[in-house]
């Protein structure tokens, strides 16, 4: 691996392994990420599209690109961020939620408690033409995994 600033350049094994993952887990085709870069902060994958040569001339760098995948005990969890850009080119394990009282519940961190058509783990959370973001699909039902920062009250819904 290279290293630039306190990010390091994933090797071509480790960008071949996420690009195994994405394709199978979701679908996404490989070509997509073609002119990206994978990096990795710590245990954390960030992307980047940007001049590589360009992050030679920086001393310290805080943040470049966007964070899209973070390991846990279910396995690589896309961010939020990084499924809205990239979701709309995933083909499997895409749920969709059917009326505004799933879209409420999961948008404001909740469980959406039903079946989808999907493996158990990590999926992708749309809403008629909308990329919402991940969830985590189990035997419970889909449980968000939108940020609490990112989260919407249920009240911002009712009428006043």
């Amino acid at each position: 691996m290279q290293s630039s600033g306190r990010y390091e350049i994933c090797s071509r094994n480790e960008k071949e392994s996420l690009l195994d993952y994405l394709e199978e887990k979701f679908g996404i085709p490989r070509d997509i990420f073609k002119d990206y870069t994978f990096l990795k902060k710590g245990k954390n994958i960030w992307i980047f599209s940007g001049n590589l040569e360009a992050l030679s001339e920086v001393r310290r760098i805080e943040i470049i690109g966007i964070k899209a995948l973070s390991p846990t005990k279910s396995g690589l969890k896309p961010t939020t961020t990084f499924v809205q850009i990239f979701g709309k080119f995933a083909k499997k394990n895409v749920v969709e939620l059917k009326d505004e009282n799933e879209l409420i519940e999961f948008a404001s961190g909740g469980i959406v408690k039903r079946k989808f058509n999907a493996e158990p783990g990590y999926v992708i959370v749309k809403y008629g033409d909308d990329i919402l973001g991940c969830g985590l699909y189990s035997h419970t039902g889909l449980i968000s995994q939108i940020p609490r920062g990112r989260r919407v009250e249920e009240k911002w819904f009712k009428e006043q």
